[in-house]
């Protein structure tokens, strides 16, 4: 069954893996896919996502140095032909005009046979972008055929702390958004509150809602936690000196975050008998922390996959 198949299915289970592309030490584009493959080997996942990277100025200094990395389309395929899952590939679109995008998307399906986007904007609403925002680019490419006359699958990005984010998912949804991905999480609160409301606008407005795949991370530093901060993650100053406190390593504790704020957002989805599916994206942030991600998914997952088969909300 194709991702997509999977995504619209409520009841089913979505798991999905982030990786960016490799970095020029990194070695070839085929031998980091292989390592990635004898990771993933030791899990089961229905896709591999992967986050287009650029420059976001206007945050400020970057934590950790941004460097050149591979093609993610070209690495998409080669993970797809390696691993045999599914490849999600990001696309920032602000940057360039809508032609150009077109012809992006065309060239991502006929030469790298990959038909699963997440819509990506720009780092702020207040600045001008070349480019089309998200919204204006999911109704083009809603509107596309590729190939023999199949079409573009897309999601989009969702933070959870965003000011009436759950209006922002309908209107995505109007224009062509079939899922979502949320921020790194390190709290349920916002996660839960958004559900909640955007169950509700759902229901005023009779429609069924999109899924969301709830993101994790593991940290291992001080520093990966400021270069979550700097990719606009909220994370509690209580939750911050929790991840630093001692005994247990800072990759140990993060799991344990992680543990609960899915359980929290999973209790709370039953305990309101609310409809919205629920899917679930690790990443890695770092590359020294792929062994760790993986180990967060094996844990987060038999949690997810437990309350997939239990529950009766989709039913």
């Amino acid at each position: 069954m194709r991702i997509r198949d999977k995504i619209k299915k409520p009841q089913r289970p979505v798991v999905a893996y982030e990786i960016l592309p490799p970095r020029e030490k990194d070695g070839t584009l085929n031998s980091y896919a292989e390592t990635i493959s004898s990771l993933l080997s030791q899990t089961h996942i229905d896709a591999i996502n992967i986050p287009e990277v650029h420059d976001e100025i206007g945050r400020g200094e970057r934590p950790v140095s941004n460097q050149d990395r591979g093609e993610p389309r070209k690495f998409g395929m080669l993970l797809q032909d390696i691993v045999g899952i599914e490849a999600i590939v990001n696309r920032v679109v602000v940057h360039v005009p809508i032609k150009e995008q077109t012809k992006w998307i065309e060239e991502t399906y006929s030469k790298y046979e990959i038909d699963n986007l997440i819509i990506v904007g720009g780092e702020s609403s207040k600045q001008e972008y070349p480019g089309p925002t998200v919204n204006q680019s999911l109704k083009k490419i809603s509107k596309l055929t590729i190939g023999d006359g199949k079409n573009i699958f897309c999601g989009g990005i969702c933070i959870p702390s965003r000011y009436k984010e759950s209006k922002n998912l309908i209107r995505k949804s109007d224009c062509g958004a079939e899922f979502f991905t949320t921020q790194v999480l390190c709290d349920s609160v916002n996660i839960i509150k958004m559900i909640e409301n955007y169950q509700k606008r759902c229901n005023e407005r009779g429609t069924f809602p999109r899924r969301i795949l709830l993101s994790f991370a593991p940290v291992s530093s001080q520093k990966n936690i400021d270069f979550l901060k700097w990719l606009g993650v909220e994370i509690p100053t209580d939750t911050e000196k929790y991840l630093n406190g001692r005994p247990g390593s800072m990759t140990e504790r993060s799991l344990d975050v992680a543990i609960e704020v899915l359980n929290e957002t999973l209790a709370f989805i039953s305990e309101k008998n609310l409809k919205v599916p629920i899917g679930l994206n690790v990443e890695h942030i770092m590359s020294y922390n792929f062994q760790s991600s993986v180990e967060m998914l094996q844990e987060l997952a038999k949690i997810y996959r437990k309350f997939c088969i239990k529950t009766q909300q989709y039913t």
